[in-house]
């Protein structure tokens, strides 16, 4: 073992490894930066390029590059070896020595191979015909869906399961992984993708972590797309598609691209502007904006043209600035997506991204052009909004810029404005109050969050039109990823991507191992606020404090 990790150890720079994660200032033969695992002003975390160690002297953390890994990756020895062997292109034979494996290896083995096998079916077998046409329809070549890693899933119910059992995985590790599903009678399993277009999720250290599965055929029975549940490596909210290929592009051009779908994802890439990223389906989450930020903290936003896309960008903006990003827009004509505009003429992708708009440009545009300042209930409307969008900013000079602006645009006194922004900061501050409350971990205040998400987990079954706001005023890290969590992620999910929510169809996608919990949910829901109307639903949530 020791002669195993020592190897990794001179291939592999300390100073390297962590600037992949935050930025490190050289401070004489050291270097320095602000902790990541705790919060400060002024930087007390060291890292030796001497002696291949960081200490912070704030928190006390310390190690080397395994502690690093372990620590802020939140794993344990196991996965960190993994991790690190594979960035050192160190052979580790499991088999010789069973320690340096664990579940969430055995996990991570299982998608490797279930990529492995998806690609070979892509190119090789007859019922993959129609991945084919649809890729070549889309002028996705050979060489970019190797790249990629591209596969098909059989309409055969079972074909990946025999497949991984041939490989002498085990049921329930598959299960863990999310490839299958165990059947209504509980003695059997069926892989749970079927018939549909396979898109490797890698984390950002390139190991692949789950899927996202577009649908071939013109079924309405059936989600578009669909994604793997959540596992212990696959967490929705911490993940970005392609980043694994995009991050030294991200460092190198300084900024990053955030697109919709993979698709847009992997058509930039190949046009050339390669520092892209895509979210699936989901709105980008706090933890996405901290993983972009190891990066870089510029990112331009490229979503459709259209009103979904238009309300999407809006929540993005949210995390985004919450995490001091500095956000510029790319436009897109109207119901055109960035394959599309690259499809055309990729030279228009590349003006449209040198053309990125600073955020409070593209803001005051969208909302004040779509109303007649003459009327004043519009014009009253337009200012709440505006005013909650500048009240995002952390920085006071940015704020004061934006205000002046707002008063001479809309002739408001600049000091009513500003009395009015800060109105919104006090409000803003009681509900980052409540959220850290329930983030004490004594017994007491984790039943009491246990509660208060059963209760909006109940309340956006029931009431869709609170979903939105659910999804732009509550944090992913204060969620956590207990069945609980899970439960609130997934339906923001299913909402997200299909515009509504249907309890029956969430019900078979989303928690098929989980239904205890959806059920606890449900009679909260019948016994409380099943008499309530959407008003009533949408007041009980901002009472909550959201």
């Amino acid at each position: 073992m020791s002669q195993i990790t020592e190897d990794i150890k001179s291939r592999i720079d300390i100073v390297d490894l962590i600037s992949e994660y935050m930025p490190l200032t050289q401070a004489g033969s050291n270097f320095r930066g602000l902790c990541p695992f705790h919060r400060e002003k002024t930087p007390s975390f060291m890292v030796s390029p001497d002696k291949q160690i960081f200490h912070c002297f704030g928190c006390s953390a310390s190690g080397d590059i395994f502690e690093f890994i372990k620590k802020i990756e939140s794993v344990e020895f196991p996965e960190a070896l993994r991790v690190l062997a594979d960035k050192a292109n160190v052979k580790i034979d499991y088999n010789y020595n069973p320690d340096l494996s664990n579940k969430k290896t055995r996990i991570l083995d299982i998608l490797k191979e279930s990529v492995d096998h998806y690609h070979e079916k892509l190119l090789q077998n007859d019922d993959a015909k129609i991945a084919r046409d649809y890729l070549a329809k889309r002028e996705i070549e050979k060489e970019t869906s190797d790249l990629f890693g591209l596969g098909y899933s059989s309409e055969a119910w079972d074909d990946l399961y025999n497949y991984l059992k041939s490989k002498k995985f085990e049921d329930a590790d598959i299960e863990s992984a999310g490839m299958i599903i165990k059947s209504d009678k509980g003695y059997k399993f069926y892989d749970r993708f079927r018939g549909r277009l396979m898109f490797p999720i890698s984390n950002a250290f390139g190991q692949v972590v789950g899927f996202t599965a577009r649908i071939l055929t013109n079924d309405q029975t059936q989600a578009k797309y669909i994604n793997s549940p959540q596992t212990m490596v696959y967490d929705k909210s911490n993940i970005l598609y392609n980043i694994d290929l995009a991050k030294n592009e991200i460092k190198s051009k300084g900024y990053t691209i955030l697109v919709e779908g993979n698709i847009d994802a992997i058509s930039s890439y190949v046009s050339g502007a390669k520092n892209v990223v895509a979210t699936s389906g989901t709105a980008l989450t706090i933890e996405q904006v901290k993983l972009l930020k190891r990066y870089s903290s510029n990112l331009m936003i490229a979503y459709d043209g259209d009103i979904a896309g238009l309300k999407a960008t809006f929540r993005i903006i949210d995390n985004a600035l919450s995490q001091s990003m500095n956000v510029k827009i790319i436009s897109l004509p109207k119901d055109i997506d960035p394959d599309n505009l690259i499809k055309e003429d990729k030279t228009k992708w590349f003006e449209a991204i040198k053309n990125a708009k600073p955020i409070m440009e593209f803001v005051f545009s969208k909302i004040l052009s779509s109303i007649n300042l003459s009327d004043i209930f519009a014009k009253k409307l337009a200012i709440q909004k505006l005013l909650a969008f500048i009240a995002k900013f952390r920085d006071e000079i940015e704020r004061e810029s934006y205000l002046k602006k707002l008063s001479e645009i809309v002739d408001i006194d600049y000091q009513m404005l500003r009395g009015k922004v800060n109105e919104v900061l006090s409000k803003n501050s009681q509900k980052e109050e409540i959220k850290v409350a329930y983030k004490i971990y004594s017994p007491i205040e984790k039943d009491k969050k246990l509660e208060f998400l059963k209760k909006i987990c109940a309340l956006g079954i029931g009431f869709s039109n609170i979903l939105d706001y659910l999804a732009s005023n509550l944090e992913g890290e204060f969620i956590g990823s207990d069945d609980i969590g899970d439960l609130y992620k997934s339906i923001i999910i299913y909402y997200t991507k299909n515009n509504s929510f249907d309890l029956d169809f969430f019900r078979n996608e989303f928690f098929d191992d989980k239904n205890s919990i959806l059920n606890t949910v449900i009679f909260l829901f019948e016994n409380e606020y099943s008499d309530y109307d959407k008003n009533r639903a949408f007041i009980e949530v901002q009472q909550f404090g959201v």
